[in-house]
């Protein structure tokens, strides 16, 4: 056998060296390729993919944008453990080499020809960081002799311990890694200066072969090979025999233990510390749009967000709780399904059965879906984890094909919620929350996208609109009776109050403080469609054909998101200047160049609609008129239990409830000068019901107060504007100065106008 190996070795040497003759000549036509090659001369500049990162208004970081996670390290921060297990491994004469290792490239040779096939290779560390830094990495002859002739150049250039600290730097790791900092932090979630022997010798092993020997998806195999490497390390003399032995023995017990929890399947990307998801995704698509996919994940930027996660993590808290609260409640009432649609409406249904021909309604109680849904919610995890501890394979691929056939169960079912929070004067977006829980099946961002209808949370601005148009004032009075409207084609329309109660001549402030249907129907009547259309558009920032010109307007049946609503309501606490809402600040690029500067663009704007007058969106009298009312809601109306008493938020401040028919969705929205808050509750699929009675005033206002009160905790109480000049108080009311049409301001009179303006329209006489 020994002869054989011997002859094997003659004719592989005289292989090698016709190989090294062939390759002689083609090192030479390489070389005259590559002479005015920059890239080694630019070595000392390169600057590799390191991660985006996200920062908050204070300067805590929010989250990093990678494809490769990579955080670089210096030579000095490299512990002496870690480079001498690479050594051991990778290239045990790399300090003694110039680049190249020929016997090592031998060995590999007679190895491989033995196997009869590619066992080991021969490239040293620095040929790793050739490869690595300057070809793509194919299998092929000339990428090996161009990485040959690279790794020449950069030990010609640089020092061992230089090119250590790129390699380090480079090299990658598996499961994301690209470096050894990220790698690290994943498997034992420490620094790299504070690696020990057995953890630098598993980090060794993963060049070669990241799937293979990594600890987390291959921890039986980690475990045999961080024993060679360990020997090896003993044999070229970096560690002591007994000490090794002991390491081994006393680390691989509690490692196995910390990471039995962890999926096997963990990656940088799943471990990613995202600190305000559905913000982070809506920076990346501004960033995305506009400095290109490479450039945002690769460049290293820093970017300067408008959030505040102090006010992001008591958002959440208080959204996530009150979420999980509702869907208790709202379980119990969809036990049935009954909520798609309101089941008071069954026995009049049957009442019109008995006069008409009409089919009968049979109600199915889905036990096979309810089933699944528990199952869904409360087992099916917790069984899917047994399964992994106790390897029973073929029990977690039926949980696997379970939850499959299952998805959007849980989701279809439960009920969702999304807030946002703005700065009025400075369009700073400090919050935002799109929904329960952030993850792969819920990454919908309702504080954006959900286009749902406002109900009377849209009354001010058609309160707005007829304060504006001098139609009414606080103090007008206007009559709160049934109405019955016949449009051309002879369809009625007869709206109701939430109550289904009438109070009779009811002035301004009093019925935007309890919400009543009637009056919002009268104003509409009063100022019309379109001035109510153009009003809101300015407000929300929406095209006024987006909404509808019918009498159901005025109660908000125009689909509006969440985002738009805040933005309106910004405007009343800007006093009615006109706000940009915007996410990112400013960004620099990996040297601190500044690279945009979005809140310098958005003050232009302002400054320029400054100097031309269209700052104001409305007046600031109308803006001042409208606080004041709104103002009352809080304190005398719908939402007074839960704000002042429920949530204990006792400072100034404006808003209203918005619950929309059958109780499908349920809002508030509120402000102080501060800060604009809105909150949204309701399912994702429109047709269902939080519950009878669910409206908003127990539902969305009492998160709104909860997060207004912790945010307030150590800031200065708010303060309203003083009364601009364009508006006098009279009889305990505020009025706008100047001349009103005839009738708008004195009491008796205008609800005499107004009551005959009503009756006539309706082709009655009214009482003298």
């Amino acid at each position: 056998m020994e002869d054989k190996i011997k002859k094997i070795e003659k004719i592989s040497i005289a292989i090698f060296m016709a190989i090294c003759l062939l390759g002689g000549v083609v090192f030479g036509y390489i070389t005259s390729q590559i002479k005015n090659f920059s890239g080694i001369e630019n070595i000392r500049r390169f600057q590799p993919n390191i991660p985006t990162k996200l920062y908050d208004v204070n300067g805590e970081v929010i989250a990093e944008l990678f494809l490769e996670k990579r955080d670089l390290v210096s030579y000095n921060e490299l512990p002496q453990v870690l480079i001498n297990a690479f050594i051991a491994t990778e290239d045990g004469d790399f300090y003694s080499h110039f680049g190249l290792d020929p016997m090592a490239i031998m060995r590999a040779f007679v190895k491989n020809i033995l196997a009869g096939k590619v066992t080991q290779g021969g490239s040293t560390i620095t040929q790793q960081l050739a490869k690595r830094l300057f070809t793509s990495g194919e299998r092929t002859f000339f990428r090996k002799v161009l990485e040959a002739i690279l790794a020449l150049q950069i030990e010609k250039r640089f020092t061992k311990e230089e090119i250590l600290e790129m390699y380090f730097n480079q090299i990658f790791l598996g499961r994301g890694c690209y470096g050894i900092a990220a790698a690290s932090q994943l498997f034992f979630n420490k620094e790299v200066r504070h690696l020990g022997v057995v953890e630098s010798a598993i980090l060794a092993a993963l060049p070669s072969a990241p799937g293979r020997h990594s600890p987390l998806m291959n921890t039986r195999r980690a475990y045999r090979v961080n024993r060679h490497i360990l020997d090896r390390m003993v044999n070229v003399g970096f560690l002591e025999k007994g000490r090794s032995d002991r390491l081994y023995r006393e680390f691989w017990p509690r490692f196995v233990d910390s990471i039995i929890t962890e999926f096997p399947t963990k990656t940088v990307y799943s471990r990613s510390d995202n600190k305000a998801p559905y913000f982070t995704e809506y920076v990346r698509q501004v960033l995305q749009a506009r400095f290109g996919k490479e450039t945002m994940y690769n460049e290293g930027l820093s970017v300067y967000t408008t959030l505040d996660l102090r006010k992001q993590l008591i958002a959440e808290k208080f959204l996530v709780d009150g979420v999980k609260q509702q869907d208790e409640i709202s379980s119990r009432a969809n036990r049935y399904y009954l909520s798609a649609v309101d089941t008071s409406l069954f026995g009049a249904y049957n009442v019109l059965r008995q006069v008409f021909s009409l089919p009968g309604v049979v109600v199915r109680n889905d036990l096979e879906t309810m089933v699944k849904k528990a199952v869904v919610d409360d087992i099916l995890d917790t069984t899917d984890i047994l399964s992994i501890l106790v390897d029973a394979r073929t029990t977690s691929h039926t949980i696997e094909r379970f939850r499959e056939a299952v998805t959007g169960i849980s989701t279809t079912l439960q009920v969702e919620g999304a807030m946002i929070a703005i700065e009025p004067s400075t369009g700073y977006i400090s919050v935002m929350v799109g929904g329960s829980e952030f993850s792969v099946s819920n990454q919908y961002n309702r504080a954006l996208q959900a286009r749902r209808q406002p109900g009377s949370a849209f009354k001010p601005f058609v309160y707005g609109t007829g304060i504006e148009a001098r139609l009414i004032t606080a103090a007008t009075a206007l009559p709160d009776v049934p109405i019955v409207d016949v449009d051309a084609s002879g369809e009625t329309w007869s709206p109701e109050n939430y109550e289904g109660e009438y109070s009779g001549m009811v002035q301004i402030r009093k019925a935007l403080a309890k919400s009543i249907n009637i009056i919002s129907i009268r104003i509409y009547d009063l100022v019309g469609p379109d001035r109510i259309a153009n009003y809101a558009g300015r407000m929300l920032k929406v095209p006024e054909t987006s909404f509808t010109p019918t009498p159901t307007l005025a109660l908000g049946s125009t689909e509006v998101t969440p985002f738009e609503l805040a933005t309106g309501y910004a405007v009343y606490a800007n006093r009615g200047r006109d706000v940009i809402p915007y996410a990112v600040r400013y960004v620099t690029d990996r040297d601190g160049n500044e690279m945009a500067n979005i809140e310098e663009e958005v003050g232009n704007i302002i400054a320029a609609k400054e100097r031309d007058g269209t700052i104001q969106v409305i007046s600031e009298e109308v803006a001042f008129i409208m606080t004041s009312l709104m103002q009352g809601v809080i304190d005398h109306g719908t939402p007074q239990w839960a704000v002042r008493h429920h949530a204990r938020f006792n400072k100034p401040c404006a808003g209203k409830t918005g619950t929309t028919s059958n109780w499908s969705d349920t809002w508030f929205c509120g402000y102080t000068p501060d800060i604009v808050a809105v909150v949204w509750l309701g399912y994702d699929r429109q047709f269902m019901s939080l519950g009878k009675n669910q409206a908003a005033a127990s539902t969305a206002a009492p998160i709104w107060g909860n997060f207004m009160r912790e945010i307030y905790n150590g800031m200065p109480d708010p303060v309203f504007p003083k009364p601009p000049k364009g508006v006098y108080f009279s009889g305990g009311e505020v009025f706008l100065t100047g001349t009103y049409p005839t009738g708008a301001v004195g009491d008796q009179y205008q609800m005499k106008t107004v009551l005959e303006r009503y009756m006539e329209k309706q082709g009655l006489t009214a009482p003298k």
